[in-house]
């Protein structure tokens, strides 16, 4: 049964690797969205940048590209069960933070290992995202909930589905971690941004699209 396993992160990583924050950063301003904002190409930044309305179809195009491969995966591999569905889940999160086409270089993905456990465990994975958004009220940190809701996961896991599962969300754990590493030394010498993620999804964009600061210009000189 090791096939079906890797071609189910096989199916994740292709899904993965299609990375809406471009799709919607180059469509609206020409620009790679490691030029705007906070350079992550995810939700919150996009959504700060270029307005919550872009922000949230950023999030959508995630979301979708995960339950997509998800589904594939359980359609392919039935006899997985709960585990193709977290093999391709895997899967779109290395596409997703580790996409080929852009020399590994990719997001973090917290909205695809989100809608990941949501899928596995439909209980327990609310549970979990209601535990990260405590955690996000009350340090105003970005990193610490993506860190926590796949910890609280795994720790689930380990009690309640065994071995494989426990080990398959541990590796998402230390992924996040590795990912936000950066931001959790600024946390531990007190130098980290804290940041109001509805505020910031309320502010005007920043950043407009070349062709709609011309089309600005050309309504203004009639």
């Amino acid at each position: 049964m090791i096939l079906p396993r890797i071609y189910a992160l096989l199916i994740g990583y292709g899904f993965g690797n299609f990375i809406t924050a471009y799709a919607v950063s180059y469509w609206r301003t020409g620009k790679s969205p490691r030029e705007l904002g906070s350079g992550n190409p995810g939700t919150a930044n996009i959504g700060a940048v270029l307005g919550k309305k872009f922000g949230i179809l950023v999030l959508c195009g995630d979301l979708l590209k995960t339950l997509v491969a998800i589904l594939i995966a359980v359609w392919l591999f039935p006899d997985l069960g709960r585990l193709a569905i977290m093999y391709a889940g895997i899967g779109v999160t290395l596409g997703h933070n580790f996409p080929v086409w852009l020399k590994f270089q990719g997001g973090k993905g917290v909205a695809v290992s989100a809608l990941l456990l949501v899928s596995y465990d439909l209980k327990w994975g609310l549970i979990c995202l209601l535990i990260a958004l405590a955690v996000l009220l009350i340090t105003k940190d970005l990193a610490l909930p993506g860190i926590t809701i796949l910890l609280s996961f795994t720790v689930v896991n380990a009690v309640l589905y065994g071995l494989e599962p426990a080990i398959g969300f541990g590796f998402l754990t230390v992924l996040s971690i590795i990912r936000f590493w950066h931001d959790l030394v600024n946390l531990a010498h007190g130098k980290s941004k804290k940041i109001d993620l509805l505020q910031r999804f309320k502010k005007k964009p920043e950043v407009v699209s070349e062709n709609a600061t011309n089309a600005t210009k050309k309504d203004s000189q009639k």
